[in-house]
């Protein structure tokens, strides 16, 4: 679980307010992150554009971990297990120009 810092955690109402003042504190680097609290609920975080980018790369390379487990697994599933392409589009009422 993710922690916050008292500077952290802001209001929506306070965040509308104070909108360009919260931006550039994030820009400067004043603050890592902002929590964003409505109803005394966390809804959403605000986050310099490098740290999500890093993020998203991040959950890019997980994604191509797992699809490359999921091919190495596959490839180990014996050739007469295959199911060919065509009888699934035929098992369920499927052509290719339906695709």
């Amino acid at each position: 679980m993710q922690t916050y810092k008292k500077e952290e955690l802001m209001s929506s109402t306070d965040i509308v307010r104070n909108f360009s003042s919260v931006l550039e504190s994030i820009k400067n680097k004043k603050r890592d992150k902002i929590a964003v609290l409505r109803k005394n609920k966390l809804e959403a975080v605000i986050l310099p554009i490098e740290e999500y980018e890093r993020i998203q790369e991040l959950a890019d390379i997980m994604e191509h971990l797992q699809l490359s487990r999921l091919i190495k697994e596959r490839e180990k599933t014996p050739i007469d297990e295959y199911v060919d392409f065509e009888q699934i589009l035929s098992e369920h009422g499927l052509g290719r120009d339906e695709l």
